[in-house]
């Protein structure tokens, strides 16, 4: 049986995604080798699933859908430039969000939901942040971890009105997203 690799996210609104490209662009500009994200892959994931059969993900899907009944509206603030595992060192950078209280049980709620139906848990501590791009080697490095230790930045902030059960083909070019379903939060 054909199986997705899929992944639960927090999507971006188009204004919000145009305000981190700028901020994005002053990273670019330290010429450092990164593959850079594109836009329409900005999102906060709340929990990436891998590989999954058709059968049990329509099963996960009817009960994501009972989870955002809690939540009138998720409100984000993306405050912080950074990058994984630091700043000093850097493999992935970021723009995190404060992890507030809405934030972090909707993200343990799905993290949950998802271990009942056979997915594992995720060791790590969850840090909700937007990936910006990925260290593809040295060149320029420097300048890169210099501009993310200085930066500072006006928080971006963001209501969310659902969060997304998507789809990542991956592609010779790189991974392409695709929404499989969108779950409201209450009205």
């Amino acid at each position: 049986m054909p199986s997705l690799r899929c992944f639960i996210a927090l999507p971006t609104s188009p204004d919000v995604k145009d305000a981190i490209s700028a901020l994005q662009q002053k990273l670019i500009a330290t010429d450092a080798e990164v593959r850079w994200e594109t836009t329409d892959k900005f999102h906060i994931t709340l929990k990436f699933l891998g590989h999954c059969e058709a059968s049990r993900l329509s099963l996960l899907t009817a009960q994501l859908e009972l989870l955002p009944r809690n939540v009138s509206s998720l409100r984000v603030s993306y405050n912080k430039v950074g990058a994984f595992p630091d700043e000093q060192r850097p493999r992935v950078v970021w723009i995190g969000a404060e992890p507030h209280e809405t934030l972090m049980r909707l993200q343990n709620d799905v993290e949950a939901l998802c271990e009942r139906f056979g997915f594992e848990r995720e060791n790590r501590t969850f840090h909700p942040h937007i990936t910006l791009g990925r260290v593809k080697g040295t060149k320029n490095m420097g300048r890169l971890t210099e501009t993310l230790k200085s930066f500072t930045l006006k928080p971006i902030q963001a209501v969310c009105m659902h969060f997304d059960l998507m789809r990542s083909d991956l592609k010779p070019g790189g991974s392409v997203y695709t929404v499989l379903r969108s779950f409201p939060f209450r009205a």
